[in-house]
């Protein structure tokens, strides 16, 4: 007899590890286990661009820089007088003459027009590695005071809230027109 309830320990004790294999598994992986969720990748983020300082009245302030690698690329602007007509652009490098952006014929891969948001923000999604020409139009007639900071973020980080870069001509073209085209450094 305790044969008989040896060999019934054996057939249920193998049943339930079948049943338990069975539990918990999402059906596509055939070794019963759940598949492991993907680890998010960690947020890195690199200073490509820091810049302050005076910006004359009338005037498009640029400057070429390099984005060392692919990725989202975020830009803070702020400035002194929310009055004032202020927008952010991004070309390719040493390219962009006064006359092309005023008449708005750049190769823009940014643009966001002068707005009632203090500051800009703004987050681009898969950003190029290269070379590149901020430009930072100042349409008042007094000078202003400004800040900016382009990052590269890369990973699962947050983007920046603010409004998106615009491609809209309406804006522009209520805008005067600049005087004078200036280096930064």
């Amino acid at each position: 007899m305790r044969r008989g309830i040896g060999v019934c320990s054996y057939v249920v004790a193998a049943g339930l590890v079948g049943a338990l294999a069975a539990c918990g598994g999402s059906g596509g992986n055939p070794g019963g286990g759940s598949t492991p969720a993907p680890t998010p990748t960690p947020c890195t983020q690199t200073t490509v661009e820091q810049d302050s300082g005076p910006i004359d009245a009338s005037t498009l302030l640029f400057f070429d820089f390099s984005v060392p690698d692919s990725g989202r690329l975020d830009v803070t602007l702020d400035w002194t007088f929310p009055a004032s007509a202020v927008g952010f652009y991004l070309v390719p490098a040493n390219t962009c003459t006064l006359d092309q952006f005023n008449n708005r014929a750049c190769n823009f891969l940014i643009r966001s027009e002068p707005s009632s948001t203090k500051p800009k923000r703004i987050s681009t999604p898969n950003f190029a590695a290269g070379n590149y020409r901020w430009l930072v139009a100042n349409f008042a007639s007094v000078q202003e005071s400004a800040s900016l900071l382009i990052v590269l973020s890369k990973g699962e980080c947050p983007a920046l809230t603010g409004v998106a870069p615009g491609v809209s001509g309406d804006a522009a073209d209520a805008l005067p027109k600049l005087e004078r085209m200036n280096p930064r450094r």
